[in-house]
């Protein structure tokens, strides 16, 4: 992709650079919060397994993860006085999740649970056989289900998208919902270890820039506060730079986030970003922060210090040209980087860079491209083969778009199209549509749109839907497309299930799906729907007997499970309790 600028955008020359004043910046200073209305919501010392605003898959964690002495069933309790606003309860994402709503203006989010204290977990259980539905969100009035602080609301444990078993803990302010660091009111871990910086990067932001002779950005290892070369890099051009950073804590194996990053060129700053507070409407713009190919491939902690054009975080203050330099005055310049916890520890490198006066000759290879879509307009384009259609906002910058096909995908019907790259990044979904051609009549109803994961080895169904000869699915991802059938009913197998189950807590089950994914799961008892807990990750439905909605004898259990296409699959057997 070729980089790109604003249009009302103008590069700061590094030979005047120090002379030129700036208008108003954003605040570097941290606003003020309450530090004593909120308590640790566990009861035993804070220990952190992952921090706010640590670089995620699609996005910026927005909490703080506590452990749990790597097991579930430790008490979780309200972090201060309030009522149950919201229960949300997912197969994936947080799990059991509890939010509490506070009389100083901020909510607490409590995910991952195991279980709810029985008041909370009697008024879940009733809307869900209400609903007919093990997942609900679940909205509450104020007075319903108050809570005190230290009140016991439920139980630690590992479900939804969990790794393993913590607590997921947030404050969000009520109104906006925005989600504020936690670690800002008060509460306390052990940090006396400073952020650790592994290299900087370079990055060239156009097709005209250059960096030792590349176009390429390049990592420059770190040693001692400076850099392992001797040799300085050698620039021409518009630069952004980046750094690979992460921070530890006290007697924890676990790698960080960063809460400061300051970055000066020649003793001005030009970029500058604080982890105080996430809005999820842009959160998945971390992949505009990041340099997003290598973090798709390696997860590195690489955290850009310039900002793309369509990037919409507010994470960012001091910007000088949105953090992005120009070097062509053939002088040597000084960079810095400042990298702070919330702690107050603090780490340094500097190292320098020699700018080129020109080019050298060097002239970019023309693109071969279908279009130049603009970052800022509404963007479509049809081949005979291929349909998309964008809105404007959707990309981070302009880009070059490419469409080429290839046999990439096994068992695809035709062939598959790359669309730009897997490495170019959009921030929301967008309409993408392939020609049905090599789908059997009778089948087009069971065709799904996949993607094939470069990095994970692996094909997604994007879902889709025919009509008027074409499939159209709406994903998420730039990259390797193709046509698949999903004519194959979902897996159901037992894992406990038996004819006596007397004296039992509980029986399982295990369901799976091929391609288009578990669309609906039906679980019946004695015809009626008997609620069941659907962990995804484990690909486990688990059913607790309860007297409240099953009597001792014997009994009728029918499973129906449907795919995103409709192929279904049913387990019937009877058991006695």
């Amino acid at each position: 992709m070729q980089r790109c600028f604003r249009k009302y955008r103008f590069l700061i020359v590094l030979t005047l650079i120090t002379s030129v004043r700036f208008g108003p910046q954003l605040s570097a200073q941290a606003p003020t919060y309450p530090q004593d209305f909120f308590r640790s919501p566990l009861e035993i010392p804070l220990n952190l397994s992952g921090n706010f605003g640590e670089l995620r898959t699609n996005h910026f964690h927005a909490g703080i993860d506590i452990k749990t002495e790597q097991r579930e069933g430790l008490n979780v309790v309200s972090a201060g006085d309030g009522f149950v606003s919201r229960i949300k309860v997912s197969p994936v994402g947080y799990g059991y999740a509890l939010y509490i709503d506070h009389p100083n203006g901020y909510t607490t989010v409590y995910g991952h649970l195991q279980r709810y204290a029985s008041k909370i977990d009697d008024y879940l259980k009733t809307q869900q056989y209400e609903l007919e539905s093990f997942s609900v969100d679940l909205y509450l009035q104020p007075g319903q289900l108050p809570v005190t602080k230290g009140e016991l609301i439920g139980l630690s444990g590992n479900s939804g998208g969990s790794g393993g078993p913590h607590l997921h803990f947030e404050i969000r302010e009520t109104a906006t919902e925005k989600v504020l660091n936690p670690l800002l009111f008060g509460l306390q871990i052990k940090d006396k270890i400073p952020p650790s910086i592994s290299s900087v990067w370079i990055v060239p932001m156009s097709d005209s820039s250059w960096v030792n002779a590349g176009r390429v950005p390049i990592a420059l290892e770190t040693k001692g506060g400076g850099l392992k070369t001797t040799t300085l890099p050698k620039v021409y051009g518009d630069f952004g730079f980046a750094v690979t950073t992460i921070d530890m804590l006290d007697g924890n194996s676990n790698r960080c986030g960063i809460y400061r990053i300051e970055f000066f060129v020649d003793g001005l700053q030009v970029y500058g970003q604080r982890m105080d507070r996430l809005d999820f409407t842009t959160n998945r713009a971390m992949n505009a922060h990041t340099i997003y190919e290598r973090f798709k491939k390696d997860r590195s902690s690489i955290h850009g210090s310039y900002r793309l054009p369509g990037n919409p975080l507010d994470i960012y203050d001091n910007l000088v040209n949105d953090g992005i330099v120009s070097f062509r005055d053939g002088k040597q310049h000084a960079c810095e980087y400042r990298i702070i916890d919330i702690m107050g520890n603090e780490s340094r490198v500097k190292f320098s860079v020699q700018a080129l006066s020109d080019a050298g000759g060097k002239v970019p290879p023309a693109k071969n491209a279908l279009a130049r879509w603009d970052w800022e307009k509404d963007n479509t384009i049809e081949t005979e083969e291929v349909r998309i259609s964008m809105k404007a906002y959707t990309l981070y910058e302009d880009l070059d778009l490419t469409i080429a096909s290839s046999k990439k995908v096994t068992n695809a019907v035709g062939f598959t199209y790359t669309i730009a790259s897997p490495y170019e990044p959009v921030h929301n979904a967008y309409s993408l549509a392939l020609r049905a051609t090599n789908v059997k009549p009778g089948k087009e109803n069971k065709a799904v749109i996949v993607r094939w994961d470069p990095d994970k080895e692996k094909t997604i169904s994007e879902g889709g839907h025919y009509e008027n000869g074409w499939i159209t699915a709406e994903p998420m991802y730039l990259g390797h497309f193709a046509i698949m059938i999903d004519s194959v009913a979902p897996a159901i197998s037992s894992v406990d299930f038996s004819p006596t189950m007397k004296g039992r807590k509980s029986f399982n089950m295990k369901i799976s799906d091929w391609l288009s994914g578990v669309d609906q799961i039906i679980p019946k008892i004695d015809g009626k729907w008997a609620l069941m807990e659907y962990d995804a990750k484990n690909s486990r439905l688990t059913y607790y007997f309860d007297n409240r909605y099953i009597t001792p004898g014997e009994h009728q259990f029918e499973l129906k499970v449907i795919d995103a296409v409709g192929n279904e699959k049913t387990f019937n057997g009877r058991f006695t309790w």
